[in-house]
């Protein structure tokens, strides 16, 4: 049965990657200017910290054409550790969105059919789709036999 729709994709919000890696990337230079215009080793510290971040969020700019999490009318593929994972709605026991919750981030959850295995994908700032707009796009593509 195929619903018409295009395929639901979460992808990474990369303006904001981008701009918070230049911005750590500044901050860091004028640390460094600070740090070497004083003679203060003690101000090398915030360098080496906010390069570093700076490097971590302009990782995230990598690969930026390619969706985190993608769903259309066969099932899911989302990006693991390993790879891309993908499961049919028929291999699933569930999915759902999991709310913010303390520290943790709102995220796609991904239940395999025997309970074992689990896959999730981020939602929230770092991405392109609230958890509200998941959650009705994810209904609207898993068939009514699959739950």
């Amino acid at each position: 049965m195929s619903t018409g729709l295009e395929p639901f994709e979460i992808r990474r919000r990369v303006k904001l990657f981008a701009f918070l890696g230049l911005l750590c990337l500044a901050l860091a230079a004028a640390f460094g200017w600070l740090a070497y215009d004083r003679s203060e080793p003690l101000l090398w510290a915030p360098v080496v910290v906010l390069t570093i971040l700076g490097l971590i969020n302009l990782r995230g700019t990598n690969d930026a054409r390619a969706p985190l999490f993608v769903a259309d009318d066969h099932g899911v593929r989302l990006r693991g550790r390993e790879g891309w994972v993908g499961l049919l709605w028929s291999e699933m026991a569930e999915i759902r969105i999991e709310r913010r919750a303390g520290r943790h981030d709102p995220r796609v959850k991904v239940v395999s059919k025997d309970g074992t295995r689990f896959y999730t994908s981020p939602l929230g700032l770092a991405t392109d789709t609230s958890p509200g707009e998941a959650e009705v796009q994810l209904a609207r593509r898993r068939p009514a036999a699959a739950y």
